[in-house]
């Protein structure tokens, strides 16, 4: 696909299905950290522009090429420029995690179903040639992942993991109504319309206590008590997962769900955010990359809120809240970080122009 979408998070067009119709998004991530070497410039805008619309033209727009969504922090637009961020910084989302809260300038989230595209994408962009950015954007960090059957099961062959299970703990992700769709998490209006906001989180797991469970206890964590392997591995357009009777739920069963939990914070039915989540074993351990597209930031807090079930042990004398309460016990969020997610036009330095006030 040559043509690029006026919105950069506009993906899922070029998505592939597996044959049951599931999404299938590209099997490899990174995301690159990004700080601000010195104030920019017009000039300098043009040239990152420029860099990130020849990757575009060589490699093509999707899996099979490349994608791209390049987000900015609270900390560029207070410290570069005279816009108001559109995103607040990061906090805590439950009261047993301690993240580091982060404060990265950028975040550029690189995609493709091929390997060495999105490495070669990275050298070409922090490396010797044309397109290099190191004198304007200091590359603080690069996160790895991937997702896509049978990868989690090849990249740790020594554990339990399904071998044809697209992510580490084994089940689907991204079903399509389990899903905000793109125009749904998408500004409405200001500078930002047509982008979005994006939260980004590191999640180390626990995978060998997970594995510890039988298959239908893992399912019943992950989506509901009353949801079997058999019908989780099942799941093609949704994970309702007995979202409006988590209360009797919990009474009957003395746990509660992840999917269950999570999707309480449904407006009408439907989602809030659209997860571009990946599988990492960064720093030699399995973990997560959580990458969340939202309208607002209230939209990913308000989930989040909701996956958290604070109410279930009240329910139940068995649920705490991180034991019996869907994942919560086999997650531990390391780092937090926000960023604002402006259109295609307007991706490269966003706010420079902005007019300060007297």
């Amino acid at each position: 696909m040559s043509v690029r979408p006026a919105a950069q998070h506009a993906w899922e067009d070029t998505f592939r299905s597996d044959e049951a119709g599931r999404s299938l998004p590209p099997r490899h991530h990174r995301l690159l950290m990004l700080e601000v070497a010195a104030a920019p410039t017009a000039e300098d805008a043009r040239e990152l522009e420029a860099a990130l619309a020849a990757l575009e033209a060589a490699y093509g727009h999707g899996g099979e090429g490349l994608l791209m969504c390049l987000g900015w922090g609270p900390g560029w637009f207070s410290r570069y420029t005279a816009m108001r961020s559109p995103v607040a910084g990061p906090v805590p989302m439950a009261r047993w995690e301690n993240p580091v809260l982060e404060d990265y300038d950028a975040c550029l989230h690189l995609a493709s179903d091929r390997e060495e595209t999105v490495e070669e994408a990275l050298r070409l962009l922090f490396g010797p040639g044309p397109l290099d950015q190191r004198g304007r954007l200091h590359l603080a960090e690069v996160r790895t992942g991937f997702v896509g059957e049978g990868l989690p099961a090849e990249r740790r062959p020594k554990a339990a993991i399904p071998g044809d299970a697209p992510l580490l703990m084994g089940f689907h992700s991204g079903l399509k109504k389990n899903q905000a769709t793109e125009e749904e998490v998408s500004v409405l209006d200001g500078p930002f319309a047509g982008g979005t906001t994006m939260h980004v989180s590191y999640i180390v797991l626990d995978t060998d206590s997970w594995y510890e469970r039988g298959e239908d206890e893992r399912a019943a964590l992950m989506y509901s008590p009353r949801v079997t392997a058999k019908e989780a591995h099942a799941l093609v357009e949704d994970a309702e997962s007995d979202r409006t009777e988590l209360p009797a739920v919990a009474v009957g069963h003395g746990r509660v769900g992840h999917a269950q939990a999570t999707g309480r914070a449904r407006l009408a039915g439907r989602p809030r955010i659209n997860r571009r989540d990946f599988a990492t074993l960064d720093h030699g351990v399995p973990g997560t990359h959580f990458v969340s597209l939202q309208r607002t930031m209230e939209d990913f807090q308000a989930t989040r809120a909701m996956m958290n079930a604070a109410d279930a042990p009240a329910h139940h004398g068995e649920i705490g809240v991180r034991r019996n309460n869907g994942i919560n016990a086999f997650m531990d969020v390391r780092s937090r970080a926000t960023f604002a997610v402006p259109p295609r036009a307007a991706r490269a330095y966003p706010g420079l122009d902005a007019p300060r006030s007297a």
